[in-house]
């Protein structure tokens, strides 16, 4: 069993590139978002645009990230995979960078992340800063720099856990889906079955009835309901 984790309005409370935009960029990325939403450019495009945006020194960048909070269940989420032989995985369309180092302040420094990938320089003293798509596909449905369904279609036995538009498509393959916010719309839509959650508390409470040798061995896509 593996667990794959959204990470912005997931495991992170909010939209880390949004609360890191709103701080620190030029409006510009206001203009930017409005044409993604509008299909005038897709979600890759929109945020190879919108980082370079960003005016700020890396330290400055970086405590801000330290003020940014998690789900609180999540640590206990970590724990719980990891004595109990779940793979967890973390695959967002945001930015590793940002991932990393929020993690990193509840100290989880060894979850696999699947992210975009930021770097910086340092050009005339100031700071810039470029968003590479390696794990983007030219057939992605969701024109995103991290095409999800392509990380996920090769495993096995796998839960998927999102909130948004980045986790449509995956949620068709998952074994089990967690959904909460558009997700959870999308997939009622879509006669997807899904668990309704509000926190990793519920997550882990429904994978632990999953994992429970002693229990009836329902299988997993009757543990699913559509809300």
């Amino acid at each position: 069993m593996h667990a794959f984790c959204d990470f912005d309005g997931t495991i992170a409370v909010d939209d880390v590139t949004d609360l890191v935009l709103e701080r620190f960029a030029t409006d510009k990325w206001h203009r930017l978002e409005d044409d993604w939403i509008a299909g005038k450019i897709t979600a890759a495009e929109c945020m190879r645009a919108q980082i370079p945006l960003i005016d700020a020194t890396l330290q400055d960048l970086n405590g801000f990230l330290d003020t940014i909070e998690i789900d609180p269940g999540f640590p206990a989420f970590f724990d719980f995979c990891r004595k109990n032989g779940v793979g967890l995985t973390v695959v967002s369309d945001g930015v590793d960078h940002f991932i990393r180092r929020i993690l990193a302040k509840y100290g989880m420094t060894n979850i696999a992340v699947t992210a975009n990938r930021m770097s910086s320089s340092i050009s005339q003293q100031r700071f810039q800063y470029r968003l590479d798509t390696p794990f983007a596909s030219a057939g992605c449905p969701a024109g995103s720099g991290v095409c999800k369904c392509n990380i996920i279609q090769a495993q096995g036995d796998h839960i998927y856990v999102g909130d948004g538009r980045s986790d449509f498509c995956v949620s068709h393959q998952a074994l089990l889906v967690f959904a909460k916010s558009k997700l959870a719309t999308y997939c009622d839509q879509q006669a997807i079955p899904f668990i309704p959650y509000e926190g990793f508390v519920d997550v882990q409470s429904a994978l632990a009835s999953l994992l429970d040798k002693t229990s009836s061995r329902v299988p997993a896509s009757r543990l699913a309901r559509t809300a």
